[in-house]
């Protein structure tokens, strides 16, 4: 299912297959790969290291790349924001930025209650009261 197969209807979301699902995960899906988009447009301070999106939208996995050589000839291929959706709530998998990812989603209507910080272990996720837990 690609972003692109889909339509939206009042409540739900319909691909190119008739499988519906929940408006939010539309939005959620719309949200995340804005965000990521955005970020991606921000030039590295080196011109040989680009940042580039990945979206898996039919398994709802997102990513943000660092591609590239360093003056030195170091290969770069760095991971440095992932997100998934998984049932609905947006997982924070990892984040290797300064960015507060988990605010800007918020901020752009994503609740804290459909954000996870994954990137957290389980037994630490309930001290942080603001985003979901699972």
């Amino acid at each position: 299912m690609d972003t692109k197969s889909r339509k939206l209807t009042n409540l739900t979301a319909v691909d190119s297959q008739n499988q519906v699902e929940p408006i939010s995960q539309e939005i959620h899906r719309q949200i995340v790969m804005d965000v990521l988009s955005i970020h991606a447009n921000i030039p590295d301070i080196n011109p040989h290291i680009q940042t580039v999106t990945v979206f898996d939208c039919q398994h709802d996995r997102y990513q943000l790349l660092q591609i590239g050589w360093t003056d030195s000839h170091k290969r770069i291929f760095t991971p440095i924001l992932h997100l998934d959706i998984i049932e609905g709530k947006v997982w924070i998998q990892e984040n290797r930025t300064d960015i507060d990812i988990g605010e800007e989603l918020s901020s752009r209507g994503i609740p804290k209650s459909d954000i996870v910080l994954g990137l957290h272990p389980p037994h630490l996720r309930p001290y942080n009261s603001e985003y979901s837990i699972t």
